[in-house]
């Protein structure tokens, strides 16, 4: 079994072989000179591998001598060929880690195509290796999901024991409890899938095998991987309870599976076509494994639409606006207006646009039906045969998804409808647009999701509904907020899970959050030139359920309905039946399967049951404040206001703005002078007093606020979600520089000691669709040109540091603190622990910057933490790209990142004895450049992945890739003299 990042590493590798398969088929045959006809005797060889064949030592030297001079570039050429000798590719990491260091793989997958000869068996051989690949792939996605499995149906059925009390749920629909008798029944004969350790281990024995071509061309592996079975039905107890380690490993992996979308995306649209696809396609079975993946989760499926609309864009929905049903944002398109669509998007994508339209589909629906296949059922041995949703299960979950992406399309639109406000008006014009957002949102509430968040009614955001008509079982049918932040989860206030979680099965009570209420008193634009982002702050609410969980958009509902058609199809799956009559209707229909979740838990206990008397009283004061300001007019002809009806001054509302705008322009220009005492002398501002003003009140802090002010602030599993919406640009280029970020900081922690260790603050990027993103906001930070504008008396940012913390202390009197980790108050760090801070984080993105190559690092792109670290931001020029005006680059930054004089200063510069880091700078750096080298393969193949997609040109990735892997090419051994020197030469 492989994880997604080896799937990608290995993956890339095959992918490169088929581009180069005419160079392949030129290298002489190497027969095996033996064949198992047994696969655990193959484990014997030299080369093991499932179609591994068994070559001698010397055998192998002689073949890379054959294959050095088919091609004799560097690794680091843009010429650079995967068929070249591998051992000149060992020779670039003196300190690799497991996956660098285990190239056998490489060997094996070149052995393996040598070993037939040169023809169509070559080409056969090479899509069964990637078939082999992508099945490994599945194999470790599916023992994560039956690990996840196990942990939520044994929390389900502690829900359901504890929710059978005869009056919890009046409404039980007569079908779902037939429905649920039949599963019992029949899940006291299944059998437990779960595998155990020592399953495990013949699985992994057993996971190669020798690959024999037929005569026919047909493949046959000589073993067979047991297949895990998600969806089977056991009875689960606290013996069969995974443990802490393994779900940690389980939400690890699939966090670190769903930040992998993009380069999946890439895989599947930009990888070589299958070489035979009438024998096997593994493009086409990596292509419907994702499918799979969106039908079982769909709160996966709706990024999965997001990056596929930045493929293909959203210009063609236009052709199709008068077809779109409210609440339903999925556009079906026949294949005879497929020609329409090409046209105007282009022939080039129309692999993207049909697989956004199957995407869209599987998610909206819970159906599959490929664009392909041409049939509601994609067969594969990947993932269990998926079973359709009945009918009326289908719709709730299209209408809860559709309006969770058009919550978020609104937003974007938000964005770009505000370049065409004034910039004076453009704030209030942001209120009010949250306003209408929050009414929409009331409506979907009180209606119980049967009016959606795009209908239409020309109210104005003080009309029907207000807060009083909200009740507590309302908010179980608001939308969900698909973003999920870096800090595990969102700020609550003063609530003791800020600091975050300490095991898997702490954080997946939390779930997906729902939507309660936009901020709008909170919202503000940022600085731009040219676009308007904006600051959002959201009122989400814990729902304890995942997005695969059906609970989540069959919330309050009184029943589940199913025809004729979908009861048969459900028993047919539980018994087997003689009659010839039944079988043939059951053949004739599709399957259907309600989730087992809505049928272990009759009713849902994790959402929010009351709103407290608070919440009661504050809907009341905000509706009679809305009453007040709606009946300044008689309400005859709707909803109006002074400014377009005023009662004196200009008649002409233009020269009313105008006016406005004279009034507005004259105090910038002439601000009144405040009065000053000349007999007292300015006071300077130090300690937390500058802190505060500086930064503002410290984000816990702010959170209660909202808290207390908000009638949704009782609500259980109350929660502040920060972010910033940016439309009009490509968010993808800075999402790929995050997942760098992401992963360099994850190998800092585990793998460097905490005395060099850097640390960065890596935040989630999400982009939804081609020309929008949403941003995590980092709180408690500002720029640093914003510090030193509110700092009074501002000198260098030395002085500010030994201001807000307090002066150096001397030498001799220092405590080490670098084997502690801060977590307090600000007013407790010290200058030592500031100055520490600022250290490691300089550290970690000053490599991030030598790596990537990010330009453009002016001070209003990166920012500083109350606790003095940096973090970068907006990282619109990377890879050597530049801010040019035409095609005339502004400046040239030639620097390998940004260490400026200020900065040093900071640190203390190379005086140890007065206090100096910069020695302890090049020494973390030196650690830290090692770590990163030791993973080269990884992070070359995730950019190289993700920049194929970007650039629609694969030699153009693989140069770019290439100067990545040149650029983590270690000069030396660790802690040798030519290591030193070179890191020495990048400092200065």
């Amino acid at each position: 079994m492989v994880d997604v990042t080896g799937f990608l590493v290995r993956w890339l590798y095959l992918c490169d072989l088929a581009r180069h398969i005419a160079e392949i088929q030129l290298l002489p045959h190497q027969p095996t000179p033996f064949r198992h006809s047994n696969p655990r005797d193959a484990m014997t060889g030299p080369v093991q591998g499932r179609y591994g064949t068994g070559y001698p030592a010397n055998s192998q030297q002689n073949e890379f001598r054959n294959i050095e001079r088919v091609n004799s570039g560097s690794t680091d050429s843009p010429n650079f060929n995967p068929i070249q000798p591998i051992q000149n590719q060992r020779s670039t990491n003196p300190s690799p880690t497991p996956l660098n260091s285990d190239l056998k793989w490489k060997d094996r997958y070149f052995t393996s195509i040598l070993s037939y000869p040169a023809g169509s068996q070559r080409l056969y051989a090479l899509d069964s290796l990637r078939m082999e690949l992508i099945q490994q792939f599945a194999q470790h996605l599916r023992k994560t999901d039956n690990t996840l499995k196990r942990y939520s149906s044994f929390c389900n059925q502690k829900d359901c024991i504890k929710n059978l009390a005869p009056d919890t749920d009046p409404y039980l629909d007569a079908d779902l409890e037939i429905v649920r008798a039949i599963e019992l029944a029949t899940s006291m004969s299944d059998e437990d899938d779960a595998s155990s350790p020592e399953d495990d281990k013949e699985e992994a024995s057993t996971e190669e095998a020798v690959l024999v071509i037929s005569d026919e061309g047909a493949d046959v592996f000589g073993a067979s991987t047991t297949s895990i079975n998600p969806n089977s039905q056991s009875s689960y107890d606290e013996a069969n309870l995974p443990s802490d380690g393994e779900l940690d490993s389980a939400y690890h992996s699939m966090s670190i599976f769903r930040e992998y979308l993009p380069q999946l995306v890439s895989a599947v649209l930009s990888s070589p076509a299958a070489m035979q696809p009438a024998l096997l396609d593994p493009i086409l079975k990596l292509r419907q494994l994702l499918l799979t993946r969106c039908l079982q989760d769909p709160n996966w499926g709706i990024e999965f639409c997001w990056l596929l609309e930045a493929e293909v864009g959203r210009a063609w929905k236009t052709l199709f606006e008068h077809r779109q049903q409210t609440g339903r944002r999925l556009i079906v398109v026949l294949p005879a207006e497929k020609a329409a669509v090409l046209a105007k998007i282009g022939s080039a994508k129309r692999e993207a646009f049909e697989l956004l339209q199957d995407v869209e589909q599987a998610t909206a629906y819970g159906c599959l039906f490929s664009t392909i296949t041409g049939s509601h059922h994609v067969n594969t041995d990947l993932e269990p045969n998926p079973a359709r949703l009945p009918s009326s299960l289908s719709l709730r979950r299209c209408s809860h998804f559709g309006d969770t992406m058009h919550f978020i399309d609104r937003l974007s639109r938000i964005s770009l409808d505000l370049r065409r406000v004034p910039a004076i008006h453009r704030q209030q014009s942001l209120i009010d647009s949250m306003e209408e957002m929050n009414r929409r949102l009331r409506r979907r509430m009180v209606t119980k999701g049967d009016v959606s968040l795009d209908v239409e009614d020309n109210g104005g955001p003080d009309e029907w509904p207000h807060l009083s008509d909200i009740s507590a079982d309302m908010i179980k049918y608001s939308v969900h907020f698909p973003l999920e932040p870096k800090t595990v989860t969102w700020p609550g206030g003063n609530d003791s899970k800020n600091m975050g979680f300490t095991s898997a099965a702490e954080r997946s009570k939390t779930g997906v959050m729902r939507v309660l209420n936009v901020v709008s008193s909170e919202c503000r634009i940022l600085a731009s030139r040219e676009r308007c982002p904006y600051l959002v702050h959201l009122e989400v609410a814990e729902t304890g359920m995942e997005g695969s969980d059906a609970r989540l958009y069959t919330s309050g509902a009184k029943g589940i309905g199913t025809t004729i058609g979908e009861s048969l199809s459900m028993l047919g799956e539980n018994y087997d039946c003689q009659d010839e009559e039944v079988q043939a209707f059951g053949e004739a229909f599709p399957t259907y399967k309600i989730p087992s979740e809505l049928l272990l838990s009759p009713s849902s206990s994790s959402d929010s049951e009351d709103i407290a008397q608070k919440c009661e009283n504050k809907g009341t004061e905000y509706y009679q404040k809305d009453q007040d300001k709606a009946t300044k007019f008689p309400s005859r002809g709707g909803w109006q206001s002074d400014e377009l009806y005023p009662d004196e001054g200009y008649g002409n509302p233009y020269e009313t703005v105008r006016q406005t705008e004279y009034e507005e322009l004259h105090e910038q220009l002439f601000p009144p002078q405040p009065h000053q005492m000349p007999d007292i002398l300015p006071t300077t501002t130090t300690g937390t007093s500058l802190l505060d003003k500086v930064f503002g009140l410290p984000w816990s802090v702010k959170c209660e606020q909202i808290r207390q002010a908000s009638p949704y602030g009782e609500v259980k599993g109350w929660r502040l979600a920060s972010f910033i919406m940016k439309a009009g640009e490509d968010i993808r280029r800075e999402a790929l520089v995050m997942q760098v970020i992401s992963q360099l900081n994850e190998w800092f922690q585990t793998e460097i000691p905490e005395s060099h260790r850097p640390k960065m603050r890596p935040y989630s990027i999400m982009c939804v669709g081609g020309d929008a993103g949403l941003l995590e906001c980092l709180s408690d930070a500002k720029s640093v040109d914003e510090v030193k504008k509110n700092i009074d008396g501002f000198t260098t940012l030395r002085d500010y540091f030994e201001r807000a913390y307090g002066a150096p202390t001397p030498q001799d009197a220092q405590i080490d603190y670098h084997n502690k980790n801060f977590c307090g108050d600000a007013s407790d760090i010290t200058f030592e622990i500031a100055q520490d801070n600022f250290l490691r984080s300089l550290v970690g993105y000053s490599l991030v910057c030598y790596i990537l190559q990010i330009k453009d690092r002016h001070n209003a792109n990166i920012l500083i933490d109350r606790e003095g670290h940096i973090m970068h931001i907006d990282f619109g020029f990377v890879l050597g790209d530049t801010p040019k005006m035409g095609k005339v680059p502004i400046f040239n930054e030639r620097a390998p990142f940004k260490l400026s004089a200020e900065f040093w200063e900071v640190l203390g510069g190379w005086n140890f004895s007065n206090g100096g880091l910069g020695v302890k700078f090049c020494k973390m750096f030196e650690k830290a450049f090692a770590c990163a080298s030791s993973h080269s393969e990884e992070i070359v193949s995730l950019v190289e992945s993700a920049l194929i997609n970007l650039t629609g040109n694969p030699t153009v990735s693989k140069q770019l890739a290439n100067g990545i892997k040149n650029r983590l090419r270690m000069r030396g051994p660790p802690e040798s003299v030519e290591q030193k020197t070179f890191i020495m030469n990048l400092v200065n």
